[in-house]
């Protein structure tokens, strides 16, 4: 991928029902910012090996990528992970970023409640 391609994506964002979620999990003190609360969703969805779709409705711009990533951790993370990826990185993770707010969101429905800790501790 060419410098050039990366270069063209300076933001990033969420379907607006998922934009409206992770508001509510700032809302309700689930993260202390929206960005810790995108940056989960796309390492929960790396972690649980969910493989991002295509977005067909709008996407509510959200953050700079140079403010979510300034130290190029995610962007490392995913071209590590995924070395042959086809599109620019930081698409990646938006794409990363709403299915893992999607299955988060679930979860949150399911159970009135999103518990941050035992989400982790399934994980490892």
């Amino acid at each position: 991928m060419s410098d050039e391609i990366e270069k063209k994506v300076t933001t990033i964002g969420l379907t607006q029902a998922n934009h409206d979620i992770l508001s509510k999990f700032k809302e309700d003190k689930i993260f202390h910012e929206m960005m810790d609360g995108y940056r989960f969703a796309i390492a929960y969805s790396i972690n649980r090996d969910i493989a991002p779709s295509e977005i067909s409705e709008k996407v509510i711009t959200t953050f700079n990528v140079g403010s979510l990533d300034p130290k190029n951790e995610i962007y490392n993370a995913i071209l590590a992970l995924n070395p042959n990826i086809k599109m620019p990185v930081y698409k990646y993770a938006e794409l990363l970023a709403e299915s893992g707010m999607t299955e988060l969101a679930m979860m949150y429905k399911q159970n009135s409640r999103l518990d941050i800790a035992k989400i982790v501790a399934d994980s490892s």
